[in-house]
C-alpha cells in the first residue's frame, strides 16, 4: 500500500509540474538528489548560472526481507559558472519488513558541487562537492542523525558516449559507520531526445546494483526517465530497483 501511495503521488507531481514553465535551449537532467547528471551519480560539469532546474525522483527497492520507497522533490540552481547547488525534500518514504509497514516525510539533503576542471580533450570535467543529510525522520525512515559527505566527480566524452565516476565518502552521524560509496556511469545517446543510460553502483540505499535506464526530452524544458536496477550481493543489496524521475528546466 506504501508502495502505491508513493507511486500515485509521484505521478500527480510529474504531471504539475509539467504544466508550467518557461521554455530554455534544452532540459537539464538531475539526479536521485538533485545534481545534474544520470538516476543516481552525478558529472563533472556544473548547471549554467542563472538556471533553475525543479523536479522529482521515485525510487522503489525489494528485496526478501524490506521493501522501500522515497518519492525526493529537488530544486537545483546554477549559483555562478562553478557553482550548482540544489536541495532534496523526501516528501514520502516508505519502510515495510513484514512486521511493520511505515510511510512519513524523510530526510533533507543539502548538496554543493565545485567545478574544478572544464572537459577538455585532453581532461576528463572535474567536480568536488559536498553533500549534508539533515535528520527529518524518525527511524526506520531515517537514522535520527546528521551525515556529512565530500564527494569527486568526472566525466569524460568518448566519442558520443559520455562515461562518469563518482566517489564519495560518508562521515555518518551517531554510531553508524563510515562509508565510500561510488558510481561508475555511461551516457549513450540514442537521438536527439533520448539517451541511455548504464550505472553500476554502491550506495548505502540499494546496495551494490546495475540499473539501466532511459531518458526523454519533452521540447526544450521538460526531461523524464524510467530505470531498473538488479542487485549485485544476495546478502547487502536489495534484489531489483525501480527508478523514475521528471526535471523542468527553467
Amino acid at each position: 500500500m506504501g508502495r502505491m501511495r508513493t507511486f500515485v503521488f509521484a505521478t500527480a507531481l510529474f504531471v504539475v509540474l509539467a504544466g508550467f514553465g518557461t521554455v530554455t535551449a534544452a532540459p537539464i537532467q538531475t539526479n536521485l538528489y538533485g545534481l545534474d547528471g544520470l538516476f543516481i551519480g552525478t558529472t563533472g560539469t556544473t548547471i549554467p548560472a542563472g538556471e533553475l532546474v525543479l523536479g522529482a525522483s521515485m525510487l522503489m527497492v525489494s528485496d526478501d526481507d524490506v521493501d522501500g520507497s522515497v518519492v525526493p522533490v529537488t530544486v537545483t540552481y546554477g549559483a555562478t559558472k562553478y557553482i550548482e547547488v540544489a536541495a532534496a525534500f523526501e516528501t514520502i518514504k516508505s519502510w515495510d519488513n513484514g512486521d511493520e509497514d511505515e510511510t512519513g516525510t524523510g530526510d533533507v539533503h543539502l548538496l554543493a558541487k565545485f567545478s574544478l576542471q572544464d572537459r577538455t580533450v585532453d581532461y576528463p570535467a572535474t567536480s568536488v562537492g559536498v553533500r549534508v543529510k539533515l535528520p527529518m525522520a524518525d527511524e526506520p525512515l531515517g537514522t535520527e542523525e546528521t551525515d556529512f559527505a565530500i564527494f569527486g566527480a568526472l566525466d569524460i566524452q568518448m566519442r558520443s558516449v559520455k562515461g562518469i565516476l563518482n566517489v564519495e565518502y560518508v562521515l555518518a552521524g551517531g554510531d553508524y559507520p563510515n562509508q565510500v560509496n561510488y558510481v561508475v556511469g555511461l551516457e549513450i545517446p540514442y537521438s536527439d531526445a533520448t539517451d541511455f543510460s548504464i550505472e553500476l553502483l554502491d550506495q548505502d540505499i540499494v546496495g551494490d546494483m546495475i540499473m539501466g535506464g532511459a531518458t526523454f526530452d519533452l521540447g526544450s524544458a521538460v526531461n523524464f526517465g524510467v530505470g531498473v536496477g538488479i542487485g549485485l550481493d544476495e546478502d547487502t543489496s536489495a534484489d531489483f530497483g525501480v527508478m523514475g524521475k521528471l526535471d523542468f528546466t527553467f
